[in-house]
């Protein structure tokens, strides 16, 4: 799981208000933000949690990409929400006066699985079966590997795009559709470069037997060489060869993910030798699931491994 969960939280992070568009939730979102979450006595972080606020209010949800979802789906979602939960009473400042945790929505977006369609929701009962009423945790169920091309497209701004490539009725025409719009609601090329990043990365999955690697790489080329000029990673893609310019773009964006990660938790931006300690530590990380390993830290012991004398 390790490269696509990276992947997905680092584009998800540049894209926070369209995803919560994008599940049409119903609530007047004025404002999205993101909350760093962590209990740091498991050393457990949930995937992403999305912060909405609207007419007074102030609401989460708790997003988890799955990509082999297995019998144990519904535990799995109840123990990130149980350690979310957990997370939030323990940031709880009772001086403040304010000791309510805000009301949680649960979403499953899962990346590969079963062909069997999934219901939209998924429940985990801790109560007695034959009770009628119902305790334990509900939860959406967001299977986009079994959406159609133009379910995805018609989802707002540029996040769902890159769960095209999964799509059960992906193909070549679609993929050179999905390019083309994604040039047109992104006008900046890095950012467009990121995006066509991204689709390689879950490509790899296949959920349905093709991966769509080669489609996407001569889309990118015939229709949005601007992107490639743009982005040294997608040069290294198209210029020698798909496998080494991904594995190079894995570690750039680990690299980029830990500076993100470290500048949030100082609060401030990183000085140059801080900023160089990063990128030599990044480079001994040998593949995505050590990457993710490190992001589990807690700050204290993140600040360690990364800045800490052992580091040179």
């Amino acid at each position: 799981m390790g490269q696509y969960d990276i992947a997905l939280r680092h584009i998800a992070l540049r894209c926070g208000d369209e995803l919560a568009r994008g599940l049409t939730l119903a609530f007047a979102v004025d404002s999205v933000s993101w909350v760093e979450t962590q209990l740091t006595a498991l050393e457990r972080r949930i995937d992403r949690v999305l912060e909405l606020r609207g007419g007074g209010e102030r609401r989460l949800v708790q997003l988890e990409f799955i990509v082999a979802p297995g019998n144990d789906l519904a535990l799995r979602m109840f123990e990130y929400a149980v350690l979310l939960v957990l997370s939030l009473r323990a940031a709880v400042d009772p001086g403040r006066g304010d000791g309510a945790i805000p009301p949680v929505e649960s979403v499953a977006v899962l990346l590969s699985g079963r062909a069997a369609p999934w219901p939209l929701e998924g429940q985990f009962r801790t109560n007695w079966p034959e009770s009628e009423r119902f305790c334990g945790q509900s939860f959406r169920i967001e299977a986009v590997y079994q959406r159609k091309v133009a379910e995805l497209m018609a989802r707002p701004g540029v996040f769902w795009l890159v769960f095209t490539p999964l799509a059960v009725d992906a193909t070549e025409g679609s993929i050179r559709q999905v390019v083309e719009e994604i040039r047109r609601r992104e006008p900046r090329d890095e950012q467009r470069a990121e995006l066509y990043a991204v689709m390689q990365v879950l490509a790899e999955l296949a959920p349905w037997g093709q991966t769509w690697h080669k489609e996407i790489r001569m889309r990118v080329q015939e229709l949005d060489q601007q992107s490639i000029l743009a982005s040294e990673t997608l040069r290294e893609v198209f210029e020698q060869g798909i496998e080494k310019g991904m594995e190079k773009g894995r570690r750039q964006g680990i690299e980029e993910m830990l500076r993100g990660v470290l500048a949030r938790r100082l609060r401030r931006e990183l000085s140059a030798a801080e900023q160089a300690a990063v990128a030599n530590r990044a480079s001994t990380l040998g593949d995505s699931q050590a990457a993710a390993a490190v992001f589990e830290l807690d700050t204290e012991a993140l600040l360690a491994w990364l800045l800490g004398p052992d580091a040179e």
